[in-house]
């Protein structure tokens, strides 16, 4: 399932670092990333796009956790993502590596 979230966090050098690392750790693919960063008001406003089978509770929850996350909703999910990328199958061979 691909899922949408909004989230605004305190801007500091490695924030957004810990974001992409929690879903990456969660087993969250990120499907698309928009940051911006207002300094009048400190804030990043991240808007990440994700896709996984697992729960999309097990992502938010541990986004939570993390010290500076002043606001975080979660949008939408969509059941029947379209594939990234389609790939054609590749032969193998087990004699000589590809």
């Amino acid at each position: 399932m691909i899922f949408s979230l909004h989230i605004q966090a305190r801007s500091h050098p490695a924030m957004l670092e810990k974001i992409l690392q929690t879903t990456r750790v969660r087993g969250f693919a990120i499907r698309s990333l928009e940051v911006k960063n207002d300094a009048a008001e400190q804030l990043l406003k991240v808007h990440l796009t994700v896709e996984s089978e697992r729960p999309q509770e097990r992502l938010v929850t541990q986004l939570n956790k993390l010290g500076g996350i002043r606001e975080l909703t979660a949008l939408h999910a969509v059941a029947d993502p379209v594939p990234l990328i389609e790939r054609p199958p590749r032969n193998v061979s087990l004699m000589y590596p590809v």
